[in-house]
């Protein structure tokens, strides 16, 4: 019997900066990406689910500044069509590593201005059966500066949400499967796999929609 699809909402900015022979310094210092998602583990015998939550956030680490959030503050809000504010989860910063760069162009040149970190928070969280399921949120601001379409980004939040269907079923949401490009060299097109898996193998529709704030 298949499973239940979910209606899952997945957000990720990116960043990619373009270079041509020589190097454009920026001095963005703010958060410019991240993603969120959970693993449903099991429930008990009261009818409790006990879900994984994963939420990973990128920041602009060339100038050092603002150091990543200790602790996260996680919110909970039921899934109904007014959402009711449910809890708040602190999760201890966890540490970060810098991502590599990786080009597929052998004469791009590593710019030494621009650095991008990774850091990977995860809870686990216990929650009641619910048929209205649940919401999952972070907020961060700022985002980055070097950002062209965004009206004042150094001052604009993001907002990172995953949805949690009615709990008739242990289900979880989907992931990313890759990591955009750090850089891009000017005129190179960017060819690039958005796509996500899902671990339950329910199907998966994609749209492009605005930001959260």
């Amino acid at each position: 019997m298949a499973k239940q699809h979910k209606i899952s909402f997945l957000y990720i900015a990116f960043f990619v900066l373009l270079f041509s022979s020589s190097v454009i310094r920026t001095h963005a210092t703010h958060i410019i990406g991240g993603e969120l998602y959970y693993d449903c583990l099991g429930s008990d015998s009261l009818g409790n689910y006990t879900y994984r939550i994963t939420l990973k956030v990128y920041r602009d680490c060339f100038s050092g500044i603002p150091p990543y959030d200790n602790p996260a503050y996680l919110s909970i809000w039921d899934g109904s069509v007014t959402p009711t504010f449910i809890d708040t989860v602190a999760i201890p910063f966890p540490g970060s590593i810098v991502l590599p760069f990786i080009s597929s162009d052998p004469c791009f040149i590593e710019p030494d201005s621009v650095c991008v970190e990774e850091a990977i928070y995860t809870t686990i969280v216990t929650l009641p059966a619910s048929i209205t399921g649940y919401v999952f949120a972070y907020q961060r601001c700022c985002r980055n500066n070097s950002i062209i379409n965004i009206f004042d980004p150094g001052n604009t939040g993001a907002t990172y949400t995953e949805s949690v269907p009615d709990t008739i079923l242990c289900n979880s949401s989907p992931r990313y499967n890759n990591f955009p490009p750090i850089a891009l060299c000017v005129n190179q097109p960017l060819v690039f796999d958005h796509s996500a898996t899902d671990p339950d193998g329910d199907s998966l529709v994609y749209y492009i929609c605005s930001p959260f704030i």
